[in-house]
This record gives structure tokens, sequence and C-alpha cells, in this order.
């Protein structure tokens, strides 16, 4: 064998090489690309869910809510339960918390066992009264929601 040929196989080697690792790298960006948008969809559920704490847990900021924003939808839902509009904006303020919590989940769901999860949680959680009240009547988070998400929850409806 000569030094030709063995340099030529060196370079289709060294080729390979190149775009092996191109293809590597491709595959990492992908997949970081993607890390990177669910990180970002989890952490706007996350501000979401705070905003929702903070509701929850400050009476002077929810009266200043409810007379700036108005109350009629929580009305319907107060009516419907027959709680106060206080309560009204408390339990709808708990459900949102829940509601963008799934979104995220449902957002960044990879794996079947994920799905099976998130299912399950859907199916017994959105069905029981007081979230069904709220998901129906908020003027806030499901108007908010990915359209797909809002799908998948209402196709578990019972």
């Amino acid at each position: 064998m000569n030094w030709d040929a063995i340099g030529a196989v060196g370079e289709i080697l060294g080729a390979l090489a190149v775009v092996l690792t191109l293809i590597y790298l491709s595959t990492q960006v992908k997949y970081a690309k993607k890390a990177a948008s669910d990180n970002n969809r989890l952490e706007r559920a996350a501000g979401v869910r705070e905003m929702c704490l903070a509701y929850m847990s400050d009476p002077e900021l929810r009266a200043l809510s409810i007379k700036t924003y108005g109350s009629e939808y929580l009305e319907k839902i107060a009516q419907e339960l027959n709680i106060s509009v206080d309560e009204a904006f408390i339990l709808d303020q708990q459900n949102a918390y829940w509601f963008w919590l799934h979104w995220g989940q449902f957002a960044s769901t990879t794996n079947a066992d994920d799905e099976k999860e998130l299912d399950n949680l859907i199916r017994t959680f959105y069905n029981s009264r007081p979230i069904r009240v709220c998901w129906e009547n908020s003027a806030w988070h499901k108007p908010l929601l990915d359209k797909r998400f809002i799908a998948y929850v209402e196709e578990r409806f019972e």
C-alpha cells in the first residue's frame, strides 16, 4: 500500500468524522432549544402561580382587583357555588394556580408516562364542581391559555 492511498483513506475518515460531529451538534442544539423553550414555559407558569398566591393571601390586593376589574364573573362563580365574591376570587386564583401548572406540564410532556399522569390529573381534578365552575366562567385564565391545552382538558370532561 502506498502513502497516497493511506492519505486518501485518512481524508475520507476525517470527512466522515466531521459529518458525524455536525450531526451530533445539530442534535444537541435541537435538544437545547427544546429544553430552553420548556424552561421558559415553566417559568411563565411559575410567575402566574406566584401572582395567584399573592391574590389568595392578600385581602387588600383582592379587594383592589375586584373593584378595578369588576366582579361579574366572580359573582357567577359565587352564586353557583353559594360562596361570597371574595371567596370566589380566592377559589378562582387557587384554580388558576392549577390551570397554569397543568398547562406547563402539558406543554412540556415528553413521554407516555407523563401524558398518562396528566390525563389522570385532568380527568379527576377538572371534573370536580369547583374546578369546573371556575374553568368555565373565569374571565382571565382559560382565555389566556394555549388553545391546544384547552381542547386537551375539555376532551376529558365527563
